[in-house]
């Protein structure tokens, strides 16, 4: 399977509310779990990661969550299915067996690819098509829209996608994780907001596999960031996190991740907030109420895709205020550029990548707020990101919503889209290498 499995896993020795823990079996005849790992299940509280049995507590929501791209070994203590790399717990341990598909036979809640086992018989989270875990013959039968190469549905993108299965809203590439009563897992939904645009936010798959030859979607498709390109070693098209402060429509976890906020530039003038319905942690930047503020997205005079021109720093008809960020995204500036000399831009604060001239343009903290500015030629593994461009190397690991990410080494071992390249060989997913030296294809 895609996910990586985690060889060591640590547990806590504490006792939780809810879900139990500490030690027993996990296969109840009624297909209740009787007793569970002497670990945190995913979607509970935490404070450090050995906290959780999947050995990842969220740094923002302070919630245990299952990484997409992470999975507990046959063996490894588990609290939930969803935590293995077979989507089956039993007996407290991951299960070297597959997880019982929906509507077959079962005994417990484990060992169901759902996590529900009602009457003897696996429930389906979704009725409308098949959530991780379970066995598939193509890619439309899944919620997530991959059936991986072993026959099962899998998750081919750094967050859950839409209709899938999920412990919390931060594991969700579209921000809420729909549950009924005191259910453990549910799937995961866009969050509701007003204000903001239908479009289709980070980490959603935005299209196929890609072949390596035909065109990425026009204009980037439906994603709010106007960005869908291969992901990863799934080759599958994703929306990408844009550079920088989220565009409108991007799911956020306050109003400082929206480009046009308060304490970005250009906020004093757009109002732009993070807009949240009732209780949700998360919500989506919403249109704000004036021009489009430095990091919006904006119209090229060069190209046909639809935008706004009225970048708050000047209108893009007859000021210089519309550039490409790293990824190739036309964003408003803060201000006009000279990219004579990118360096200078060392510092200053940002908006996106664009304001510096193509440097990465990321979260500074220790502040009142977290600051984004210009930073060095590129990020290294462990340093601050918003998108895959802002590494040297590796992956940008930043939850859903947030503009704080963090390097990590890339399993795959390849240069993603927009990132550093020597020859096309150093590139992931048969992409080309560019004659700026980055991967990827242009953008027209």
């Amino acid at each position: 399977m895609h996910r990586r499995s985690l060889n060591t896993v640590l547990c806590c020795a504490m006792l939780i509310l809810a879900v139990p823990a500490c030690g027993g079996s996990n296969s109840g005849g009624d297909g209740s779990d009787a007793a569970v790992a002497d670990c945190s299940a995913a979607g509970f509280d935490c404070n450090v990661n050995s906290d959780c049995c999947t050995n990842y507590c969220d740094p923002d929501a302070k919630l245990c969550a299952v990484q997409p791209d992470m999975c507990l070994n046959n063996g490894s203590p588990c609290q939930l299915g969803v935590e293995c790399c077979s989507f089956s717990c039993v007996d407290a341990k991951c299960s070297d067996t597959q997880c019982v598909a929906d509507n077959n036979s079962c005994s417990s809640n484990g060992e169901c690819c759902s996590g529900h086992c009602d009457n003897g018989s696996c429930t389906p989270l979704n009725p409308n098509c098949k959530t991780s875990g379970n066995p598939c013959t193509a890619n439309g039968e899944c919620c997530a829209d991959y059936c991986a190469e072993d026959g099962t549905c899998e998750n081919p993108s750094f967050c859950a996608q839409s209709g899938d299965i999920c412990t919390n809203d931060f594991e969700c590439c579209s921000g809420m994780c729909a549950k009924t009563g005191t259910d453990a897992v549910g799937t995961c939904q866009l969050v509701p907001a007003t204000g903001a645009t239908g479009c289709t936010p980070a980490g959603e798959v935005c299209g196929g596999v890609w072949d390596g030859t035909s065109a990425l979607p026009e204009c980037g498709g439906a994603c709010c960031s106007r960005a869908c390109f291969p992901y990863g070693d799934t080759g599958v098209l994703v929306c990408q996190p844009p550079s920088g402060c989220h565009p409108t429509g991007e799911i956020c976890q306050s109003d400082d991740d929206c480009c046009g906020s308060a304490n970005n530039p250009d906020g004093q003038i757009s109002g732009v907030v993070c807009q949240k319905e009732g209780n949700n942690p998360i919500g989506r930047c919403d249109n704000g109420n004036s021009c489009t503020p430095a990091g919006g997205i904006c119209k090229l005079s060069d190209t046909s895709c639809s935008a706004n021109a009225n970048c708050c720093a000047g209108n893009t008809q007859n000021f210089d205020t519309c550039h490409k960020d790293s990824l190739g995204i036309p964003r408003c500036l803060a201000a006009e550029v000279d990219c004579g000399d990118p360096s200078v831009y060392e510092g200053q604060p940002c908006a996106t990548s664009a304001d510096c001239c193509g440097l990465p343009c990321t979260a500074v903290t220790g502040g009142e707020f977290p600051e984004l500015v210009c930073g060095g030629q590129c990020s290294g593994i462990g340093d601050s990101c918003t998108t895959n461009t802002d590494c040297c190397a590796g992956t940008c690991n930043v939850p859903p919503g947030s503009t704080q990410g963090t390097c990590e080494d890339n399993p795959a071992g390849c240069a993603e889209y927009g990132q550093t390249c020597t020859t096309a060989a150093d590139c992931c997913n048969n992409l080309d290498c560019l004659s700026d030296g980055t991967c990827g294809q242009i953008i027209q």
